[in-house]
């Protein structure tokens, strides 16, 4: 398996452990887990054919780059606000979910081509007390679910593409360096 169908699998790994940790979350602080309001956090433009291949895994390696910087982020409050938590189900997931994370953000930074460099935007957690925190703390989790799922998508086509259009521009070379010679 190349590095792209690696990347591709642990993304698609990282997207089952975050919505387990999702759910784990949501059922341990009483929240809906549906709570969704629509917006990202992390929003990048849009992925569309306009782009080129190598423009669509910067845009994804700039957006999983800055979902670990707020999981991150979101790790130390959460520990500031609830010191001395034992290790549980919860924590033993969040951290699988922060390695994977990083590992993804490793991944992609290798299939980048030439010095490529893109940025992400973020909405940064506004201070508001122990519930808006929660909240914030969901968005983070459901973005970076939105956005290992994106990459496995996205780098799933660049994959099939990827598969079908050397080969046969290589046969068309071929033909033609052939036809050539013959002249």
């Amino acid at each position: 398996m190349d590095l792209k169908g690696k990347t591709v699998a642990l993304a698609r790994l990282l997207h089952k452990d975050c919505t387990q940790l999702l759910e784990l979350y949501t059922n341990g602080e009483s929240l809906p887990s549906n709570s969704e309001s629509g917006s990202r956090l992390v929003s990048i433009p849009p992925l569309t054919s306009a782009l080129s291949p190598p423009e669509k895994i910067c845009f994804l390696h700039a957006a999983l780059g800055v979902c670990l910087r707020l999981l991150e982020k979101a790790i130390t409050h959460e520990d500031a606000l609830f010191p001395n938590t034992p290790e549980n189900e919860y924590t033993k997931q969040r951290k699988t979910v922060r390695d994977r994370l990083n590992y993804l953000v490793e991944s992609t930074e290798r299939l980048l081509e030439g010095g490529w460099r893109c940025d992400a935007e973020a909405k940064d957690l506004v201070d508001g007390g122990a519930f808006v925190l929660k909240k914030w703390i969901l968005h983070v989790l459901q973005d970076i679910a939105y956005w290992s799922n994106k990459t496995a998508e996205t780098l799933q086509t660049l994959l099939a593409l990827g598969d079908t259009k050397p080969r046969s521009r290589r046969r068309g070379r071929k033909a033609k360096r052939k036809n050539y010679a013959r002249n």
